[in-house]
């Protein structure tokens, strides 16, 4: 009498491995997909609340950007003179912004250039995402101050 062999075939076992890879693969792909979007959704918060802080410390302080901040460009420079310009801007706008001085979700600083008021004149200050190539990112225009 035979006995009965019971168990997986190589084919059966061999399926199941392809199958869970495929899956895998798929899962791995849409993972990568939603963690720079939420990068992006990230740094378009940052750059909202930067930009609601840069008004308010306008409004409160009844001045251009740059009689706010100390620094015709914040993005030049080190770290320290970053903290600085970002530390006064609270001040100004009364707001929390220690997240915006780790700067954006890729690593880089926020670029920030004032130039309203630093010549006298009513030229317009900029605020970057800071890294170039990402999509989705929002454009933020700072309108001018006092002009």
């Amino acid at each position: 009498m035979a006995k009965k062999q019971t168990g997986f075939t190589i084919v059966e076992l061999l399926i199941v491995i392809v199958v869970i890879g495929i899956l895998a693969a798929i899962s791995i792909v849409a993972f990568n997909g939603i963690q720079e979007r939420a990068k992006v959704q990230q740094a378009n918060s940052e750059l909202n609340t930067f930009l609601k802080a840069i008004n308010m410390a306008r409004i409160n302080r009844d001045t251009h950007l740059y009689g706010i901040t100390g620094s015709n460009c914040t993005r030049c420079g080190d770290q320290t003179r970053y903290n600085t310009s970002i530390d006064n801007l609270a001040a100004a706008s009364n707001m929390n912004l220690n997240s915006i001085k780790d700067g954006n979700p890729w690593g880089d600083r926020y670029s920030l250039d004032e130039n309203q008021g630093e010549t006298g004149t009513c030229s317009v200050d900029t605020l970057n995402v800071g890294t170039s190539g990402k999509t989705g990112i929002i454009s933020t225009v700072i309108a001018p101050y006092g002009c």
